[in-house]
């Protein structure tokens, strides 16, 4: 039973999830939380390690378990090089992580993790091209094409939270560029817009005012979620995904922009691309991440 399970960790701003995943069904076996005040890349590691050393306790397992992270960043190889949310910056995020778990590690990106979780035994499982866009605390994205996961010459294909959506300038985003979706839909930059344009609260809230006929609410959600609509429809023309698998707390939140990006894939991606296409949310829920995770990890370990 042992060779059928392994670690998956989900690493965000503030919070890490361990769980222990059977890597063929994808159910999670036993799943610990923790809290990271202190940021600094030796306190998350120290988070980490605790969290998975009572995962593993808590699953009864013995022996060692092969590892994936995902984390919210842009990685090379597993040096963290843009991590917004925790503030890094050319991190060596996986020699640090092997050091003190004292095994081997797989780093991944968020988003990969989730999209490889869904592709494997979630929404898109009888898929073999997919892409996956997640929208939360940021946006992500990533593409699977004929059953294997889209890296890019440098590892960052998928990035959509950075596309461009103003041709000059724009707001500043967590990646230290302007103009970014990211900037303006992610759900910790919509808030901090919210904020500067007198509007409390935050994505949830900022759809229900839009569309009881505050101005300033819909004049900031139009442009966020037509933004955000058209990313991703031109990912599908772009792509020709035979599934699209969506996710995320702000579209699990907000109906109406979820139903907005689905009728701009429908109206505005290319014809052709679109025969056939499904659309679906992400099934595992908050367990992407740590199932992908789990099972990239086991996968990337056993080929080197």
């Amino acid at each position: 039973m042992v060779n059928q399970l392994a670690l998956g960790v989900d690493l965000g701003g503030t919070n890490v999830r361990a769980a222990v995943v059977d890597r063929e069904s994808g159910v999670v076996t036993a799943t610990v939380k923790g809290v990271h005040t202190d940021k600094s890349p030796e306190a998350v590691v120290a988070s980490i390690a605790r969290a998975t050393d009572e995962a593993t306790k808590l699953a009864g397992v013995v022996g060692r378990l092969s590892c994936g992270v995902a984390v919210a960043g842009q990685l090379r190889g597993d040096v963290v090089s843009v991590a917004p949310n925790l503030g890094w910056r050319e991190v060596p995020f996986g020699l640090l992580l092997a050091a003190k778990l004292g095994r081997p590690v797989a780093v991944v990106n968020d988003l990969k993790a989730a999209a490889w979780g869904e592709f494997r035994v979630g929404a898109a499982r009888e898929e073999t091209d997919t892409f996956t866009c997640f929208v939360g605390s940021g946006i992500g994205g990533a593409t699977i094409a004929s059953g294997r996961l889209v890296l890019g010459a440098r590892g960052v294909a998928g990035e959509i939270g950075h596309v461009k959506v103003k041709f000059e300038g724009g707001r500043l985003c967590g990646c230290g560029e302007y103009g970014c979706i990211e900037a303006y839909a992610g759900g910790v930059n919509l808030a901090a817009w919210m904020a500067e344009s007198g509007l409390e609260g935050g994505a949830a809230e900022l759809e229900v005012q839009a569309h009881a006929g505050n101005v300033e609410a819909l004049r900031l959600w139009d442009f966020a979620s037509s933004s955000l609509a058209l990313v991703v429809a031109n990912q599908v023309t772009a792509l020709n995904p035979g599934m699209v698998v969506l996710g995320g707390g702000v579209l699990m939140r907000c109906p109406k922009l979820y139903e907005r990006i689905v009728k701009t894939i429908e109206t505005r991606a290319l014809a052709a691309s679109r025969v056939g296409l499904k659309i679906a949310f992400a099934a595992l829920g908050d367990d992407s991440g740590v199932v992908g995770a789990a099972m990239l990890g086991s996968e990337l370990q056993s080929r080197g």
